[in-house]
């Protein structure tokens, strides 16, 4: 049986990836010997799953239709908490109340050499939000950004993706799960700490999650599903939780046989994609893999899976294609379904790439599906630059997250 990873770049670059901010080495050493009173901060206003976004105008890449509110600081305003283990922006409403502490999480350096924080108005948002917009006269918005994802570049995905995973990990565990205490947030936001002596610390946790693209024995069909918790009419790539102590490629086997009944003997890692808006408030790293299945037959497990269904090459090339059209995303997966009644995940999901790649292929991904020699790889290399090439020109059409994320012309101090 194979088992390998692909090189680097086989799948376009996912969303949530390419953070343009700096966040090598020791973030909060290096802001602490730099901070200089006189400097600016950028502050990306969230609270939870959600962060709050701006219209931008039509000179804007295409399909790029809201941006990030940045709140540009002087360092030293009152209101600012800097120099404390516990990060904080004690903001006043305007009606002059008490004062309101707002966690900051330090998420790195921009490319203007000014510090970025995630300010969590989670505690005031309705407040915070009237503020903004009135006393500030921002056009602005709190959003969930699942539903952004279409709308925001890919730089400005990634930014957001880091500070809300900050902030729902920050929201469920505010407790020790030790020794059953308060936490308070330490380390600009990296971390949690609880009051024992000494302090036991938290730190924020990626679940990783395999998401499979499975392969018929003959090499002409892709397995696809969907749960009762899908969008009604999408089928997806099949998927799960890597258990304790095990291996990627165990987990894609015992994911395939749980949800379907069908044996995969060659697995293959081909591509990766952080997601901050997993189930229940988690960050996930979806591990993208290829799998050829040694059976045809599908076994429907009903408390695992609504249905799985074999679907040919043709048919997932038409409902990858569909994407390139122009139009709401919506109306693209009711074509989509109306025509060849399925849809598959858009652009900015990591099944949507697996299943692209797959489907433009002119042949099996799994040699031995040709010639039984047992190889995986075969084929695959020649194809790579050329897809790649392909990919990336197909999700900037659907998604248009060409254009990098910048602050500059944000306005809007509190």
């Amino acid at each position: 049986m194979v088992s390998n990873i692909l090189p680097a770049g086989f799948l376009p670059a996912q969303h949530f990836t390419g953070n343009p901010l700096d966040r090598h080495n020791d973030l909060l050493k290096r802001f602490q010997s730099t901070f200089n009173s006189d400097s600016e901060v950028s502050l990306i206003v969230v609270a939870g799953r959600d962060v709050v976004v701006r219209p931008i105008g039509p000179e804007s890449a295409p399909g790029v239709h809201q941006d990030l509110q940045a709140l540009l600081l002087r360092a030293d305003d009152p209101e600012l908490e800097l120099r404390d283990e516990q990060l904080m922006l004690n903001w006043t409403p305007g009606d002059g109340g008490t004062a309101i502490p707002l966690s900051l999480y330090l998420l790195g350096l921009d490319v203007q050499e000014r510090w970025t924080f995630a300010v969590d108005i989670s505690p005031a948002r309705d407040t915070f939000m009237d503020f903004l917009r009135t006393s500030c006269d921002l056009e602005v918005s709190l959003k969930d950004l699942r539903l952004l994802l279409p709308t925001l570049s890919l730089d400005a995905a990634a930014i957001a993706g880091q500070a809300v995973a900050l902030s729902q990990w920050h929201q469920t565990h505010g407790f020790c799960p030790r020794c059953g205490k308060e936490t308070v947030s330490s380390e600009g936001g990296s971390r949690r700490r609880c009051s024992s002596k000494p302090p036991h610390k938290l730190y924020p946790r990626t679940d990783p999650v395999v998401i499979m693209l499975v392969e018929s024995p003959d090499g002409q069909r892709a397995l696809l599903g969907r749960s009762a918790r899908s969008t009604p009419g999408m089928y997806t790539c099949l998927s799960g939780f890597i258990d304790p102590c095990e291996g990627i490629e165990e987990a894609v086997r015992r994911e395939v046989m749980e949800e379907a009944h069908v044996q995969v003997s060659d697995v293959q890692i081909i591509g990766t994609q952080p997601w901050p808006i997993g189930r229940y408030g988690s960050c996930e790293l979806m591990i993208g893999c290829t799998a050829r299945a040694t059976s045809y037959e599908v076994l429907l497990n009903p408390t695992e899976m609504e249905d799985v269904q074999w679907y040919d090459r043709a048919e997932l090339r038409a409902a990858v294609d569909l994407y390139n059209k122009t139009g709401p995303l919506a109306e693209i997966q009711k074509r989509s379904w109306s025509s060849l009644g399925f849809f598959i995940p858009p652009p900015f999901a990591i099944a949507y790439h697996l299943i692209s790649t797959w489907a433009h292929r002119d042949e099996p991904w799994f040699a031995s599906a040709q010639n039984g020699d047992g190889a995986g790889t075969a084929g695959v290399q020649q194809q790579q630059d050329g897809q790649q090439q392909q990919e990336q020109q197909q999700q900037q059409q659907a998604t248009g997250y060409s254009e990098p994320w910048n602050t500059a012309d944000s306005t809007g101090t509190p």
